[in-house]
């Protein structure tokens, strides 16, 4: 069987790698749909509020998720077959939705960028200036890197739907435009890749944690290490767009490009989740602990029949918390808590205390001392 894009070549067996791509797509679509959704949903239900982050990561999650379906419906209308071995209605319908998915794509790693961008510039606030135009400028270069990669893309062919529809009347540009392209904003977005992966490792460090947390806090954020990694593969096989038997040859062009948009959102969602796990977890901590002392004191108050030993202060309602566990996290200092007072009756009082005893006794040695000076002769009649 053959068709008109390429010539047969007997000498080729109809294999099949497209499940690779399809057990991608799906490991990831579970991935980033539940990273996502846990991270929105904890905010909410922890009163925290969305931010601009937050909203720019569902953007890449809706981009995402629609491409890993296209990249499904692709593999099953033979992506990663031979050309030869598929109808021309298969091969035209590839053609479509691979160029769906290079959009998609471009549009879900510019969203996740923006998220991280916004993350950053959550944790310089008024703390790091220089650095928080820094930031402006890579959310700047990053947006104008991505819309001109879409012009690119869009300058194809004209009409656009001539790539996936020969027989309507227009012209095409040559496959080395956009070749040069994808390698030219591949360098860019792999320069921004690198500082979005280390630039939280920098803030992270520099804050005063324990050993323990600074290294959970350096492995999230510096596994983005990872989406700059796949990235760079990438570029070496941007080769491959030359091959006729497209179907075969941009297999591993696809898996770089699964694993960096979905894995760029999965790494993006960690810090932030960890963030909010880490106030549920106290919170948990913090209920748990206070029914542990409720049912403690129940039990205490049925057993004794209402006696209490005076000789020990009143228990404080404040939060109990285990001996391994601090009362307060090492980076909030708290505060001393004093009763409410109405505010007409809000005065300054000056608390002093005077050992009296002390004092007694420096006035006697006073007086004592001063005696000895006046007269002198007692002392001496004293020693007599």
């Amino acid at each position: 069987m053959s068709n008109e894009f390429i010539a047969f070549d007997p000498n080729l067996v109809d294999e099949n790698r497209g499940q690779n791509i399809f057990a991608l797509c799906v490991l990831f679509t579970i991935l980033i749909a539940l990273s996502t959704a846990s991270r929105i949903a904890m905010k909410l239900w922890t009163k925290i509020g969305l931010g601009a982050a937050d909203y720019f990561i569902i953007i890449c999650l809706a981009f995402n998720l629609t491409a890993n379906i296209l990249e499904i419906q692709a593999v099953g209308e033979g992506f990663g077959r031979h050309l030869q071995f598929l109808t021309r209605e298969q091969v035209l319908t590839i053609k479509r939705l691979s160029q769906y998915n290079i959009l998609l794509a471009n549009i879900a790693l510019w969203a996740v960028k923006i998220s991280i961008c916004f993350f950053i510039l959550a944790l310089v606030k008024d703390v790091h200036r220089r650095t928080k135009w820094i930031v402006y400028g890579l959310i700047a270069v990053t947006t104008t890197a991505s819309t001109c990669q879409g012009i690119f893309w869009g300058l194809q062919a004209k009409p656009l739907r001539k790539l996936w529809m020969p027989e309507i009347p227009g012209e095409v540009a040559s496959i080395e435009t956009l070749v040069h392209s994808i390698i030219t904003f591949t360098a860019i977005n792999s320069m921004t890749d690198l500082f979005y992966a280390l630039s939280p490792i920098y803030f992270f460090g520099r804050l005063q944690m324990s050993l323990g947390r600074r290294l959970v806090v350096i492995g999230l954020t510096g596994s983005g290490l990872l989406v700059f990694a796949s990235s760079i593969i990438r570029v070496a096989f941007d080769g491959d767009f030359y091959d006729p038997d497209f179907t075969w040859a941009l297999h591993n062009v696809y898996l770089c490009t699964i694993i960096e948009r979905n894995l760029a959102e999965v790494i993006a969602d960690l810090p932030a989740s960890f963030a909010v796990l880490r106030s549920v977890r106290r919170k948990a901590h913090t209920i748990i602990s206070r029914g542990a002392h409720d049912s403690t004191k129940s039990y205490t108050t049925s057993g004794q029949s209402g006696f209490r030993d005076k000789s020990f202060p009143k228990v404080s309602r404040g939060p109990q918390f285990s001996d391994n566990e601090p009362a307060y996290q090492e980076d909030e200092i708290p505060l001393r808590h004093s009763p409410h007072v109405p505010k007409d009756k809000r005065n300054i009082t000056l608390q002093t205390s005077i050992d009296i005893q002390a004092h007694a006794v420096n006035d006697q040695e006073l007086q004592q001392s001063h005696q000895e000076l006046v007269h002198p002769w007692d002392k001496t009649s004293r020693n007599v």
